[in-house]
């Protein structure tokens, strides 16, 4: 299939060059014009290259593909795959014959805005740039986790990772457990932080999901209210752990990482205090109250 660059892209490019030839026209005997050259060089090679993926992209979504083993992928994507995205794995790949790969993955991450995300490459294996707004957004990270970070995996067994290469450990758990279909859990409370530099304890993943629905919907991130220090949560055993400042919240984690079989959840105790952003107060006497508050939030987002 013959693909060719977009009249814009084209003009776009002329344009650079002509700018190029008036940097060495102008600037020729000094070291900054060097600079410079070299500057705009890397821009045009930019350009070229983001135009020349974009129509290969296209050409490679609008053809017929079949399905490949992820093992079968070229060096170069599978190093991508191991590196960039090392907290995901291949649901699918597809191979477009001469053009390039579609590879689907799905991620543990859930700082990610999606879950599932396609990442396309050329048929040499490089990763092609994909600057589609929708793309983009479907790989936008919504927050950061405040590392270490657990999770529980289906054989009761917990992973903890304590920085974002720990993400491997995930993927190798499954490459050991390949008859297990099942996703390991996440173990709450959890730290992130957002992109305003704020960090906010998450205490279950309704609170993440809303996070996240935020993300998608390009709202305030942050959460509507936080829980006012201390409080205290009283495990399936009867055991009180009290929550005096944020650092304490690792007891409640710690507890469920001890106990991974327990199908009870550890509670909070009412009455507690939330603070609003706009740092007003108002008292919870129970659940009920604490869910309707948290409705109240997605209302007047």
């Amino acid at each position: 299939m013959k693909t060719t660059i977009s009249k814009k892209s084209i003009l776009f490019l002329s344009i650079t060059a002509f700018v190029l030839s008036l940097t060495f026209s102008s600037c020729s005997d000094s070291e900054d014009a060097i600079t410079t050259a070299d500057e705009t060089v890397q821009i045009i090679e930019e350009v070229a290259t983001e135009a020349e993926d974009a129509v290969l992209i296209t050409s490679i979504e609008n053809s017929a593909k079949t399905t490949v083993a992820a093992a079968n992928l070229p060096e170069p994507a599978k190093t991508v795959l191991a590196t960039e995205f090392a907290d995901s794995y291949v649901q699918k790949a597809q191979l477009a014959t001469d053009l390039g790969y579609v590879v689907t993955i799905t991620t543990d991450n859930e700082s990610r805005t999606e879950e599932t995300s396609d990442v396309l490459f050329s048929k040499k294996g490089r990763k092609l740039k994909d600057n589609r707004e929708k793309a983009k957004k479907r790989r936008n990270k919504c927050f950061q986790f405040v590392f270490p970070v657990d999770f529980i995996m289906p054989d009761a067994s917990t992973i903890t990772l304590n920085s974002k290469e720990d993400w491997t450990l995930i993927r190798e758990w499954y490459k050991a457990n390949t008859e297990v279909k099942e996703r390991p859990e996440l173990v709450f409370p959890v730290n992130v932080t957002l992109e305003d530099g704020t960090t906010q304890t998450l205490i279950d993943r309704e609170e993440l999901k809303a996070i996240k629905d935020s993300c998608k919907q390009g709202k305030d991130k942050r959460k509507c209210f936080k829980l006012v220090l201390p409080v205290s949560f009283t495990t399936p055993d009867s055991t009180v752990i009290t929550v005096n400042e944020r650092a304490d919240f690792k007891l409640v984690r710690a507890y469920r990482k001890a106990n991974p079989r327990s199908k009870k959840r550890v509670q909070l105790n009412f009455p507690v205090d939330i603070m609003y952003t706009d740092d007003t107060t108002a008292t919870i006497a129970n659940a009920q109250q604490l869910q309707r508050a948290k409705q109240s939030c997605k209302r007047n987002k």
